[in-house]
C-alpha cells in the first residue's frame, strides 16, 4: 500500500510545483504585453520653453472663383508645439488649400513626451499617440474624408535643433531646424489658445 501512495504523492508534488510555476509566470504574459505602451519617462522642460509655440504661413492672395465668389485661401498651413513643464508635449499641424473649387483640409495631432538637451540645443519629441483627419469639399469622388488613429509604426521619436532669438514682435521666438547647422528653419512665436 505504501508503494501505491508514493507515486500518487509524487504526482501531487509535481502538479503543485507546476501550478506554482504557472501562477508565477502566467501573469507576466498579461502584464508585460508588447502592445502596452511603455511608461512615459519624466523630463523637465526649461522654463523659457515650457509654453505653447505656433508657426504659420498663409497665402498672400485670397482665392476667388471665376464667378466672383470667395472660396478661401489658396494655401494655408500652421504648426504648433505645446511643451508642458513636466515634459509632456503635444504637436499640431493644420493645412488647407483650394484649387479649382476643391477645398482640402488636414489636421494632424500627436501627443507624447519631450526631452531637451541644452548642451547641443536640441529636443526629441517622442509621440505615444496621435490622430489624422482630412476633409474634402467640392473635390472628385475619389477623395474621401478620413479620421484615423496614428499607427504605432508612425509614432517615432523626432529630434529638432533650436535657438531662442528676440523677434520683431518684442518677444522671444523659437527657431527650429532639422539639422544643427541647417540654413532653413521655422520661426515659432509664443501663443495662447
Amino acid at each position: 500500500m505504501k508503494a501505491l501512495n508514493q507515486p500518487s504523492l509524487l504526482h501531487k508534488g509535481l502538479f503543485a510545483s507546476l501550478l506554482l510555476l504557472m501562477s508565477v509566470l502566467l501573469p507576466g504574459c498579461f502584464l508585460f504585453d508588447d502592445d502596452d505602451p511603455a511608461p512615459e519617462p519624466k523630463h523637465e522642460v526649461p522654463t523659457e520653453l515650457a509654453r505653447k509655440w505656433t508657426a504659420g504661413q498663409f497665402s498672400m492672395s485670397e482665392f476667388w472663383d471665376y464667378n466672383g465668389s470667395y472660396t478661401g485661401n489658396a494655401f494655408e498651413a500652421g504648426l504648433a508645439f505645446d511643451f508642458k513643464p513636466d515634459g509632456k508635449c503635444e504637436f499640431y499641424l493644420v493645412a488647407g488649400g483650394t484649387s479649382y473649387g476643391c477645398r482640402t483640409e488636414t489636421f494632424v495631432y500627436k501627443k507624447g513626451t519631450v526631452q531637451f538637451n541644452e548642451d547641443n540645443q536640441s529636443f526629441t519629441f517622442t509621440p505615444t499617440e496621435g490622430r489624422a483627419r482630412g476633409f474634402y469639399k467640392g473635390c472628385a469622388s475619389a477623395y474621401q474624408n478620413y479620421d484615423n488613429k496614428t499607427e504605432k509604426k508612425d509614432l517615432k521619436p523626432e529630434t529638432y535643433y533650436y535657438t531662442l532669438q528676440p523677434g520683431s514682435n518684442g518677444q522671444t521666438n523659437l527657431i527650429i531646424r532639422f539639422e544643427p547647422q541647417a540654413t532653413s528653419y521655422t520661426t515659432f512665436w509664443p501663443a495662447n489658445w
